[in-house]
């Protein structure tokens, strides 16, 4: 299991409007999806375990704990609460960018979480 003090870090300030969605983790249960938009995920309560596809490590996320997740990208989450627990996904409008921004982007998340 990998440290997530680090993730605070690939949070950025962004302008303009954002949409936020609550999902509820139902206890003992494992929730799986693929994201359709970049989104940041915020642990409202509770701790979730966070496994992510072509990731070697699994994240265990404290409540206030964010992670920024990208397009595309397959995910699975995970409580051992006894209760639901809520999670959000939080998404920008994207600003017109260059082919190479939008890679860049995607890509930076990946390299910082395969060097620390």
């Amino acid at each position: 299991m990998k440290d997530v003090s680090f993730v605070q870090g690939w949070v950025r300030e962004r302008a303009g409007p954002r949409v936020v969605e609550y999902v509820e983790v139902q206890p003992h249960r494992t929730a799986s999806w693929r994201l359709p938009r970049d989104v940041e995920l915020r642990v409202v309560e509770e701790s979730i375990w966070l496994t992510r596809h072509l990731d070697s490590y699994d994240y265990w996320l404290k409540p206030g704990d964010v992670v920024r997740l990208s397009r595309g990208e397959r995910v699975w989450i995970s409580s051992d609460s006894a209760r639901a627990v809520e999670v959000s996904l939080t998404s920008y409008r994207r600003e017109s960018r260059g082919a190479i921004s939008q890679w860049l982007e995607r890509l930076w998340p990946r390299v910082t979480a395969t060097r620390t």
